[in-house]
């Protein structure tokens, strides 16, 4: 079973895709997955578990804030269905 959101972002930054990682966690509490592409290393693609939905506005505009981009996709996944 898995309740989490699922976060799509740009950053050519390694260190601000550490420090979004490092806020997630500390704000929300839960473990972060972090994918990685071969194909384009700016796009970053992380999981946050975490059982409850509702944060999609919360979490976007914390990464846009760190990461400085417009491109962040969140969404609120519950396999359990």
């Amino acid at each position: 079973m898995r309740r989490l959101y699922r976060i799509y972002y740009n950053t050519y930054i390694d260190s601000v895709h550490e420090r979004v990682k490092r806020e997630l966690e500390a704000r929300y509490g839960s473990k972060i997955i972090d994918h990685k592409s071969n194909v384009n290393p700016e796009f970053r693609f992380i999981e946050l578990l975490l059982d409850k939905p509702g944060f999609e506005d919360e979490i976007r505009d914390l990464i846009k804030n760190i990461a400085e981009t417009m491109y962040v996709k969140v969404e609120w996944i519950d396999t359990t269905r």
